[in-house]
């Protein structure tokens, strides 16, 4: 039972990591892109990976501590996250479908601009 224990926690803990680091780097991607759909499309993703880290952030308080603090708290941080990302997922799927409208008008711009 204590080495389930350790490996859920060591899974939480690793994928609370990865979810922070690909939050990051979407907010880099963001900050680096000039283009408007592109930005909100990268922020989208990055708000996606903030809501899981939000959601294991919750497991991880429910797994590691078992107090009725962490019982009360940690369900509300699952369903914040969850919901976070489901917006936000939804956002992204919006802002995947405009991407080849910009790219097109982006093209024209450049084409315009180098006559």
């Amino acid at each position: 039972m204590e080495f389930l224990y350790q490996l859920s926690v060591s899974i939480l803990v690793t994928f609370l990591l990865l979810c922070l680091f690909m939050f990051i780097i979407y907010k880099i991607r963001q900050a680096k892109t000039k283009r408007d759909v592109r930005t909100a499309y990268y922020n989208s993703i990055s708000r996606i990976w903030l809501g899981l880290l939000i959601l294991t952030f919750g497991l991880n308080t429910i797994v590691q501590f078992s107090t009725a603090v962490a019982y009360i708290v940690g369900p509300l941080f699952i369903l914040l996250g969850a919901m976070n990302a489901r917006h936000f997922n939804a956002a992204r799927k919006y802002f995947k479908g405009n991407l080849p409208i910009e790219e097109k008008a982006w093209e024209e711009f450049n084409k315009q601009k180098s006559k």
